[in-house]
C-alpha cells in the first residue's frame, strides 16, 4: 500500500498537481475488523506525511466504523432526530395534524431513511426497538398522545408504518430493481442464481447464502433474499415498480383515522387521547396503574368512568350533552338511535356513511363537548 501511495504522490508531482494542504483534510485510515483484537501494522505515508489512523470515516453521508455496527452513525441519527422531536412538540400547539405529519415525513424520517438498507440490522430485535423508539416520539409529539399509548393504535392514528417494516419495503424496492436491471450490472451478479432445472413450486425461489455467523446474515443480500422468497409470486412478477411498491404498502401501511380538517390543535389532541384509550378519565388511568387512581370509577356515581359513561351516561355534564345531542341532531338524528357503543365510536372517528363536511361537524362538536366539560385540565398524575 505504501508503494501504491508513493506512485500516485509522483505522478501528481510529475503532473504539478498538489493533493489537498489542508491538515484538518488529510487521508485518513480506517481498518475494518470484527476481531477483538485490535490489528497493528506499519504505518501509511501519503504525501509525506503519516496517514491518521481513525475510528470511524462518513462516506456519502454514512458514518462507517470500524466494527461496521453503525453505532457511531446511529448516534448522529439519534441526535437530528431528536432536535426535529423537539420542534414538532413546540409546532403542535400552533399547526394542524396534517401539517406536522407532512414536516415529520419530509424533515425528520428521512434521516432515518437514508443508508438504512447498508445499516439495517434484520434479525436484531434490539436495534428495532432503538429506532422505532424515535418514531414513537414523533408520533406522540404530532398527536400529542400520552406516552404508554399503544404504539400500534398510534400508527393506525397517522397512517404510519413502523420503521422495521419500512426498512423492510425499501430493501425490497432495490432488490426489485436489481432483479429488472435498473441497478449496476455488477450489484446483479451478487444475487445468487436459480439453478434447479425442473419446474416446481420452489423453482422460482432464489437460493439462499451460506451463512455462517449472525453479522452476514444481518445485511442486506442474505436477508432481503430470505423476504423475497416469502412474498407471494404476484407481487414478485409486477409489471412496474410502481405496482410493487403498491403492493407492498398494501401489507404495511395501516389507514390512518381522519380528523375532517379540523383546526383545533388542543381539543384534537383530547380526542386522540380517547381514540387510544389513554386520558383523564378514570377506566384509562386505572386500566395504566396511575398512582392517584385507585378504581375506575366516575365521581358522580358507581359506574365506570370510560368513554361511553363520559359522552353519555355523566350526571356532571348533561347541559354539555344537550347541546351535543343538539349538534349532532342538526347533521343526522339516527346517529341518537344507535346503541351507546356505536353513538361513542361516531362521535370519536365519524361514521363512513356520512359526507366529509357532516363528518365534520359531528366531531366538531365532540372537541367542544370535551373542551367545554373541562374534565382534561390538569397534568396527569
Amino acid at each position: 500500500m505504501n508503494r501504491d501511495l508513493k506512485l500516485i504522490n509522483d505522478w501528481a508531482y510529475q503532473w504539478k498537481m498538489q493533493f489537498n494542504p489542508d491538515p484538518l483534510k488529510q487521508a485518513q485510515e480506517v481498518i475494518f475488523s470484527r476481531k477483538l483484537k485490535d490489528i497493528n501494522h506499519p504505518n501509511l505515508i501519503f504525501n509525506n506525511s503519516v496517514v491518521n489512523k481513525v475510528s470511524c470515516q462518513k462516506h456519502l453521508g454514512l458514518l462507517l466504523d470500524h466494527k461496521l455496527d453503525f453505532n457511531e452513525h446511529l448516534k448522529i441519527v439519534t441526535s437530528k432526530v431528536s432536535k426535529g422531536v423537539g420542534l414538532l412538540r413546540k409546532l403542535n400547539r400552533i399547526l394542524p395534524r396534517s401539517s406536522l405529519l407532512t414536516i415529520y415525513k419530509s424533515f425528520v424520517r428521512p434521516h432515518l431513511d437514508y443508508g438504512d438498507i447498508v445499516f439495517n440490522q434484520a434479525f436484531n430485535e434490539s436495534f428495532h426497538n432503538k429506532l422505532e423508539k424515535l418514531q414513537y416520539s414523533a408520533a406522540l409529539a404530532i398527536t400529542g398522545a400520552i406516552r404508554g399509548s399503544s404504539k400500534v393504535r398510534l400508527y393506525e392514528e397517522l397512517g404510519l408504518e413502523s420503521l422495521q417494516l419500512r426498512r423492510w419495503f425499501r430493501k425490497l424496492v432495490v432488490f426489485y430493481k436489481l432483479n429488472f436491471g435498473k441497478h449496476p450490472e455488477y450489484l446483479y451478479n451478487l444475487i445468487p442464481k436459480r439453478e434447479c432445472p425442473y419446474q416446481t413450486r420452489q423453482s422460482n425461489d432464489i437460493p439462499l447464502l451460506k451463512v455462517n455467523h449472525d453479522f452476514f446474515k444481518n445485511s442486506f443480500f442474505p436477508s432481503v433474499v430470505i423476504d423475497w422468497n416469502k412474498l407471494d409470486s404476484n407481487i414478485i412478477t409486477s409489471a412496474s415498480l410502481e405496482k410493487f411498491k403498491n403492493s407492498l404498502l398494501k401489507i404495511i401501511r395501516p389507514k390512518s383515522n381522519c380528523i375532517f380538517d379540523i383546526h383545533n390543535p388542543l381539543g384534537v389532541k383530547l380526542l386522540t387521547r380517547l381514540r387510544l384509550g389513554l386520558s383523564h378519565l378514570h377506566d384509562h388511568k386505572f386500566r395504566y396503574n396511575f398512582q392517584d387512581c385507585l378504581n375506575p370509577l366516575c365521581v358522580c356515581s358507581n359506574n365506570v368512568e370510560d368513554c361511553i359513561h363520559f359522552f353519555l351516561h355523566c350526571q356532571n355534564y348533561n347541559a354539555e350533552r344537550q347541546t351535543l345531542f343538539d349538534k349532532i341532531s342538526a347533521v343526522n338524528a339516527a346517529v341518537l338511535n344507535l346503541c351507546d357503543s356505536e353513538i361513542v365510536r361516531v362521535l370519536l372517528f365519524g361514521d363512513p356513511s356520512l359526507t366529509f363536511q357532516e363528518n365534520k361537524v359531528l366531531l366538531t362538536a365532540s372537541v367542544s363537548y370535551i373542551l367545554e366539560t373541562k374534565r382534561f385540565e390538569g397534568q396527569l398524575m
